[in-house]
């Protein structure tokens, strides 16, 4: 690869976005407000919304986690010199409740929680209660379960120094602050102690949910205070499905609009935008979840944590090192990944079932859906974003008795890779990509259509530019191969089908490299890994365990040039 991995520490520069918190970054970049005024507005947006001028309210997209606007004042006020005259320093500490204030220390000794019965701030002692059972849980999974940092004291700013979380009236459903917080002076990161403050009229699962999404940030700010918020809000979401798998919260943000599904074409480091695009950013963190292991996301976070000062996407890189893999590849695998979600899942299409019920599907142009050939396009009104992509459909019922041609040319001198996934909606599909000539952005690839309904091409964007990242292609079809790489058969097989104890199933490396074949049931659950680790080139053979039950499964094998799954059956 030749492209450099920078940090990307804007929150509002990618996607056109439409919340309050964009407006207010993307006044002060065009210079209508100072700094100090974008800080003092940022956290009136959480803290004050009602204080707020309209323009930055009316119709504006409300944040649902009050953290990153919090994450961007303080970051704007470390960039100014002249005191802070406005008011912005004092909001950002601890907050001060509309009445006498009543707290108590959760049944596990880390929370404090602050309340009031009168004012504007008024809940219920059931309602604190409930707030304090979820956090007590939040960190037995999050810290206990799944070894998480804990956050550290807070040099008893609270009145002690459990963790404390305070119950009022704010403009979000909660947030995490780290700003004025004790740093402790011994840590060899950019960690820092914070509080969470959490809404006052949240049901019982949306509580559940926003305060297992705000104890993640306050991990998160543990191990590295100073990473950028997109992906910051990506593992915050994740957390509540680890913490509440039962709440499903999450899913009311891939329903459509500006998710990666929606809108693959975004970098999928982008912010907020108008339908809050770095919540659905979820898809991000369930990718190296499902393709990994669990641990996988908090071993982005160990590898924050090893260098400090913001470092997210050499931790990204490091993390799938870790595993074999490379960014490319991920980044890639996440193309296809995305693509079997909602309407086109099926059973053995993606190891996570729980995508067949998100409500967006992914999302073809439709000057990029074809059904007759031949045929020929461009980028469109929206080119891919660094780190982002398009699907280009191709129905290949009318052409099985030959090969489809793709050729394609992309912007010069930057970094480009050409997947293509081929699919059967009978229970089968393949991927592959190819690197594109450098300096050109020139690939050609020819895929034979026989046995396959859908050929989906995916250009990606790797290169770090703010340059538009502008294409053309051409799609044919003939009878022969008209140059460039030949999409390989797909290797995966079986012995037979349904398979028995002991029955053989091969598959062929097309180069060295790590590789995993494993068997899952149509929960999406791995019921056993028939192979993993570095691999040569050529044919492998392994066989499947003789306890499997009798059923339904799928195979998916993963190698550094692509995925291939097939639908089996097993039988005793």
């Amino acid at each position: 690869m030749r492209y450099a991995l920078v940090i990307l520490l804007a929150v509002f520069a990618i996607a056109a976005a439409d919340t309050t918190l964009d407006r207010i970054m993307n006044a002060a970049a065009a210079g209508d407000i100072t700094p100090e005024e974008a800080a003092l507005y940022l956290v009136m947006s959480v803290r004050e919304r009602d204080l707020l001028p309209v323009a930055f309210t009316e119709g504006a997209t409300s944040e649902p986690c009050g953290t990153p606007a919090l994450l961007e004042a303080g970051r704007l006020l470390d960039r100014v010199s002249s005191p802070i005259g406005d008011g912005s320093g004092y909001r950002l500490a601890r907050p001060q409740l509309s009445g006498p204030e009543i707290t108590f220390i959760t049944a596990s000794d880390h929370f404090r929680i602050h309340y009031t019965t009168q004012g504007g701030d008024a809940v219920s002692e059931a309602y604190a209660i409930s707030i304090g059972e979820a956090a007590d849980f939040s960190w037995q999974v999050q810290c206990d379960e799944m070894n998480y940092f804990y956050p550290p004291p807070d040099a008893n700013m609270g009145g002690c120094n459990r963790y404390d979380i305070y119950v009022m009236v704010i403009g979000a459903l909660g947030y995490t602050s780290s700003g004025g917080e004790f740093k402790p002076p011994d840590s060899t990161h950019n960690a820092s102690a914070s509080h969470i403050v959490i809404n006052t009229n949240l049901g019982p699962n949306l509580i559940k949910a926003t305060v297992a999404h705000e104890f993640q940030h306050a991990v998160q700010m543990t191990y590295d205070y100073t990473e950028p918020t997109w992906f910051m809000e990506n593992c915050a979401v994740f957390m509540e499905e680890m913490v509440y798998p039962e709440v499903d919260d999450y899913m009311g943000y891939l329903g459509g609009g500006d998710t990666p599904i929606r809108k693959p074409w975004y970098d999928i480091r982008s912010g907020g935008g108008d339908n809050l695009y770095w919540y659905g950013g979820v898809t991000w963190a369930f990718y190296i979840w499902q393709r990994q292991e669990v641990e996988a996301v908090r071993t982005v976070w160990d590898n924050c944590a090893d260098q400090r000062g913001a470092n997210m996407m050499e931790a990204l890189e490091d993390m799938f090192d870790s595993y074999g893999m490379d960014f490319e590849q991920g980044f890639m695998e996440y193309g296809y990944w995305r693509w079997f979600v909602a309407n086109n899942w099926y059973d053995g299409a993606m190891y996570f079932a729980e995508a067949a019920d998100w409500g967006g599907n992914p999302y073809v142009f439709n000057f990029h859906n074809f059904t007759t050939l031949p045929a020929s396009g461009d980028n469109g009104v929206y080119p891919p974003e660094t780190f982002g992509i398009h699907w280009i459909k191709v129905d290949l019922s009318d052409y099985q008795d030959g090969w489809v041609n793709f050729s394609f040319n992309g912007r010069d001198n930057f970094d480009w890779d050409l997947g293509v996934i081929l699919w059967d909606t009978d229970g089968a599909s393949q991927c592959t990509w190819y690197d594109t000539a450098y300096p050109a952005g020139t690939a050609s690839v020819s895929v034979e259509a026989e046995g396959w309904d859908y050929a989906i091409f995916y250009p990606g964007a790797l290169s770090i530019t703010t340059l538009d990242l502008l294409y053309t292609f051409d799609i044919s079809y003939s009878q022969g191969i008209e140059g460039g790489s030949v999409v390989p058969e797909q290797s995966l097989s079986v012995q037979s089908n349904p398979l028995v104890p002991g029955s053989m199933v091969s598959f062929s490396m097309p180069e060295p490299g790590n590789a995993r074949l494993a068997l899952y049931d149509l929960t999406g659950r791995v019921v056993s890994t028939l192979a993993s680790g570095p691999m040569e080139a050529g044919a492998h053979s392994v066989s499947i365990r003789d306890d499997l039950a009798t059923g339904t499964y799928f195979l998916m094998l993963n190698h550094p040039g692509g995925i291939e799954t097939m639908k089996v059956l097993v039988a005793r």
